[in-house]
């Protein structure tokens, strides 16, 4: 009878004898062969950035504690968030901008350019590195081939990342400095700049030789000492301008800023820890990143009140509730007594929503301010010869370029009057920022890589699980929801999809057995289960004590006997949460 029903309906996907891994039907004929392979650009770019852009705005800034979510809890507190990853919906965009990659990359074959035969290469690394870094054990090699399989198995991360580095750096090594501009148009990353093609290539080989630093520190180092002694041949990036980030328009490829309803916007502000290591540093990037509170409470015994002395008040929405969501969005008044999204990355009317020149807000993909980070990392780390403290600096100073901060300003001014400090060297030499102010030296440059990195694609969830510094905490409440893979450790990675579940088992079910530190069996094991360039990590979160319902809530004027025993839970644990404290 359901056979019947199935053959009595047309509902069979339009794609379901096309193999996922082969290009998707562009140059399959000889007539293809005078395609100008610029125009592959665009479709190859766009394919992967707007593959991630739901993991990048609603799972990765509540992970990393930039946002505390007044609503959704299951993706924005330690609740269940681990779950978010597996709901993203990343595998089958990501697969299918690699076979836009073959596009360009046969094209360019057949036109006997190197230029784009090149950017081929650098743009399926840098999208396969997420990939791996998400799920660990992938399919590689098998999509990457000429003649993919219908089922690929899934290659071993240790063997994918030497490949990708490898193939990065052919690539780097395959465009020179003095090679003709490639179509600027539609180049929506370096506007047809080749040198910054490969610069990108080998910041690409930096990040990816410091996630595996632990795993292969031997091959890790010899990455970075070839690129950092030898930048003629192995240019890096030198300043703001060599970012990469794509262009998005208001048109046909606007910013998954723009395209976010209000009330998702609104079920986001910004966590407390983000706002208040912002304030306690006197960072110039606060008014900017961040907008004012909407409502301001007075009472301090009832309600936590923001803590920055200017006129203009910024606070944080509590992060690592694990109640339910309307519980969670009571907190301290909820979504007006919180900071939203700033201005730089999304310009809003008096009513919320947003206007249209934040559709244009670029999507970020890399950045010099990372670079130097890494760089005064692997030396600190003994892994390269150099300046530490330099590139430390350097780092912090162009990511508050890259905001266009300034100690001057009417924002400054309002979120820290009198109090703030009078420039970079002031903001430098502060007992919590100076590289020789007795801190740790490698808390230091993670936590100011973690302020410099919001918003930075799936990079700061990366860069944060392999060093686990600063020392985000989790919550008490979220222990208890150990057993279905979530709990308080960081994630260790995502679930694979779904769908790769369903129509390439028997290559999953091995990948589970044999690709981790242990087997993956279970919810809980599924998010303990170590992938190799973390397995000598440990990834356990201090814990904070987290607030009761309702009597250790501030004061909610429609729920009796709310409140009563906040100031005491606020003294006992409040500055708990921060690592700085």
């Amino acid at each position: 009878m359901a056979l019947m029903a199935c053959i009595s309906c047309d509902t069979w996907p339009e794609d379901i004898n096309i193999n996922p891994n082969a290009p998707n039907g562009l140059l399959e004929t000889e007539s293809d062969s005078d395609v100008d392979p610029s125009v592959f650009m665009i479709p190859m770019l766009w394919s992967t950035v707007s593959g991630f852009d739901y993991l990048a705005w609603n799972v990765i800034p509540a992970v990393c504690e930039y946002h505390g979510k007044t609503k959704s809890l299951s993706q924005g507190n330690r609740h269940k968030s681990w779950h978010a990853f597996d709901d993203s919906g990343f595998w089958v965009p990501m697969y299918s901008s690699i076979r836009v990659v073959k596009n360009l990359r046969n094209a360019a074959l057949k036109a006997q350019d190197v230029r784009y035969e090149a950017i081929a290469d650098i743009w399926e690394s840098y999208t396969f590195s997420m990939i791996t870094n998400l799920y660990g054990d992938v399919p590689y090699f098998d999509p990457i081939s000429e003649q993919p399989p219908l089922l690929s198995t899934y290659d071993p991360q240790s063997e994918i990342y030497p490949a990708i580095l490898a193939k990065l750096k052919d690539a780097g090594e395959a465009l020179n400095r003095s090679d003709v501009p490639i179509n600027q148009s539609n180049d929506l990353v370096f506007g047809g700049d080749i040198l910054k093609w490969k610069k990108f290539a080998n910041m690409l080989r930096i990040r990816l030789g410091m996630y595996m630093a632990d795993a292969a520190p031997e091959e890790a180092k010899s990455i970075l000492q070839e690129i950092l002694s030898d930048t003629e041949n192995y240019p890096i990036m030198e300043s703001n301008d060599d970012n990469a980030s794509f262009k998005n328009d208001g048109v046909e490829r606007p910013s998954v800023l723009y395209n976010i309803s209000k009330a998702k916007i609104e079920e986001a502000p910004f966590s407390n820890v983000f706002i208040e290591r912002l304030i306690s540093l006197n960072d110039p990037r606060l008014p900017i990143i961040a907008k004012p509170v909407r409502k301001v409470h007075t009472d301090p015994t009832t309600h936590v009140l923001p803590s920055n002395p200017g006129e203009v008040k910024y606070a944080g929405h509590l992060y690592g509730i694990t109640t339910d969501n309307a519980h969670a969005a009571q907190w301290n008044g909820g979504f007006p007594f919180a900071s939203a999204l700033g201005d730089f990355f999304r310009k809003e009317d008096v009513t919320g929503q947003p206007l249209l020149e934040s559709a244009s807000t670029p999507t970020l993909i890399a950045l010099y301010s990372e670079q130097e980070f890494f760089i005064a990392e692997a030396i600190e780390r003994g892994m390269v010869a150099g300046d530490a403290q330099m590139h430390y600096e350097n780092a912090i100073e162009a990511s508050f370029n890259f905001y266009g901060a300034d100690f001057t300003g009417s924002g400054y001014q309002g979120a820290y009057g009198s109090q703030g400090v009078a420039g970079l060297a002031e903001y430098l030499s502060q007992p919590d920022v100076d590289y020789n102010g007795g801190r740790d030296k490698l808390t230091l440059i993670a936590e100011q890589k973690w302020l410099a990195s919001f918003f930075l694609g799936l990079e700061p969830y990366f860069d944060h699980r392999r060093t686990m510094l600063p020392e985000m905490r989790a919550s008490s409440g979220a222990e208890n929801f150990g057993p279905n893979g979530s709990g308080s450790k960081f994630p260790s990675r995502a679930a694979y999809s779904d769908s790769e579940t369903a129509n390439n088992p028997g290559n999953v079910s091995l990948a589970r057995s044999n690709g981790f530190d242990v087997p993956i069996t279970t919810d809980e094991s599924r998010n303990e289960a170590k992938m190799w360039i973390i397995r000598n990590n440990d990834l356990q979160m201090p814990i904070f004590q987290e607030p009761i319902y309702s009597s250790e809530y501030p004061v909610i004027a429609s729920v009796p006997g709310s409140g009563t025993d906040f100031l005491s839970w606020y003294n006992d644990h409040w500055d708990s949460m921060f690592w700085w404290k």
